[in-house]
């Protein structure tokens, strides 16, 4: 009998309806299981990343981590290898979500939405000299992908129905579905940056990616590009973002995720120009948790049966 924990709402037909294995409910505050009984005898892991390294003091002898993220950036990658975990994250479940979301960022900044909106909370139809066209067509337009893993796959594929022209860079994917070419070496970065019409980041944060769109970067932006973000806050010198767009070195932006989180109510992120922010929901959608339970419940199968799993993390 394979015995785990975790911290997720996850329906009985998984938790108990599955021969070979027990899951037992938990949650992220560590005094939910810190008199945990036999605690030597769990080898199984799905929880988020925040509550995972704490998760790993207690159960010593996890054998398989499941994150509930796609991101891992606050995992304790040193204690996995140490251990020898076998570790799968969530990147099949968000990708597709979070590729519809770009899109539909990519429309409202080039059409013009935002200004729409706000006319129409103000009851206002301009005419063609109060609101003159400066709308953006994406047909032909160069959409350069920072990140050509499983979500930057599946903005690509997407951009190529609305027939953009897709660049990539990534130094670990030398090609993928949807991109045109992917540029794997640190100095073709900037010449995705001057090529691209849309600069998409959906980079994992590293010590290499870490603040890798920077003054520097955006100065290599076309003046009239946009910049999306729904990676991680972490990618993008925040500073640097502000002043690129309060003196238009690029012409808009879209966030859905910062350094801080929740957004403090004095960053200068909520008043600058051009800026648009959501509130790190590219990843929602009403099939979410169905595509997680699913995730879980065939990772559980194929690990009872000695079988690989889906989302293999390659942390070595």
């Amino acid at each position: 009998m394979v015995k785990g924990v975790y911290a997720y709402d996850i329906p009985p037909s998984i938790t108990h309806g599955i021969e070979g294995v027990e899951l037992i409910r938990i949650s992220e505050d560590p005094d939910s299981y810190k008199d945990f009984a036999g605690p030597e005898a769990v080898t199984v892991l799905i929880a988020r990343q925040g509550a995972v390294n704490d998760m790993l003091q207690k159960f010593t002898n996890i054998k398989w981590l499941q994150l509930l993220n796609s991101g891992y950036e606050r995992v304790d990658l040193k204690l996995l290898r140490e251990r020898n975990i076998i570790f799968t994250n969530a990147r099949s479940v968000y990708s597709k979500t979070i590729a519809e979301d770009v899109l539909a960022k990519i429309l409202i900044l080039s059409r013009n939405y935002e200004i729409h909106f706000r006319n129409q909370q103000k009851c206002f139809w301009p005419d063609d000299s109060q609101l003159p066209n400066s709308n953006v067509d994406i047909y032909g337009r160069v959409l350069g992908i920072l990140g050509a893993g499983s979500i930057g796959r599946e903005v690509a594929i997407r951009a190529k129905a609305f027939g953009m022209h897709v660049i990539g860079y990534d130094p670990y994917v030398t090609s993928s579905s949807g991109f045109d070419r992917i540029f794997n070496k640190p100095c073709k970065l900037a010449e995705v940056l001057k090529e691209s019409d849309f600069v998409v980041a959906s980079l994992p944060v590293t010590e290499e990616t870490r603040n890798i769109m920077n003054k520097e970067s955006f100065s290599q932006m076309k003046r009239s590009a946009f910049f999306i973000n729904v990676s991680r806050g972490d990618i993008v010198d925040e500073t640097a973002l502000v002043e690129a767009l309060e003196n238009n070195i690029i012409r808009g932006a879209f966030i859905d995720v910062c350094k801080e989180e929740p957004l403090p109510a004095g960053s200068p992120l909520w008043k600058t120009k051009n800026l648009l922010i959501t509130p790190h929901r590219a990843a929602y959608g009403d099939k979410m948790k169905q595509r997680m339970c699913a995730l879980i419940e065939t990772n559980i199968h194929r690990y009872l049966a000695g079988e690989p799993l889906l989302d293999v993390v390659n942390y070595t």
